[in-house]
């Protein structure tokens, strides 16, 4: 009689707990998946970050020179002033579009593909359930 029993298909009851224990576990894995992106993420950006630390004082100091020497060369075309005012008012531009660029990408999403992912799932789980609902009338 054990071997009958056995063999029988599983009931709606365990195949239920099956589906919500694959739920669980699709949950677990795009939260698991998020935090690893999340983490290289933040690695990538303390790198780029280190990277520009150490590497702007020398930019700067050499931007400032190269500003003045164009500067000093305009001076036989215009007066001191006026060859200092043109090529401030070329810096500000282009840091103003540099500016723009940077805020451009900071604002860009990160997590693209894990969010695309965890919405995929979650209309795949959905979509049955409509129709689920939808054959026996309920809305």
């Amino acid at each position: 009689m054990r071997s009958d029993e056995s063999e029988q298909p599983p009931g709606v009851t365990d195949l239920v707990a099956k589906l919500v224990d694959g739920l669980g576990q699709l949950i677990a894995q795009h939260v698991t998946l998020a935090r690893i992106e999340l983490g290289e993420e933040a690695r990538t950006v303390s790198r780029s970050l280190g990277t520009l630390a150490l590497f702007t004082p020398l930019l700067v100091v050499g931007y400032a020179m190269l500003c003045f020497g164009v500067a000093f060369a305009l001076v036989p075309l215009l007066s001191l002033s006026g060859a200092v005012l043109l090529v401030g008012a070329v810096n500000v531009v282009a840091g103003g579009l540099g500016l723009w660029r940077v805020i451009k990408v900071l604002k860009r999403p990160h997590l693209e593909d894990s969010a695309a992912a965890a919405r995929e799932s979650t209309e795949l789980l959905a979509t049955p359930v409509r129709v689920r609902a939808e054959v026996s009338g309920v809305h």
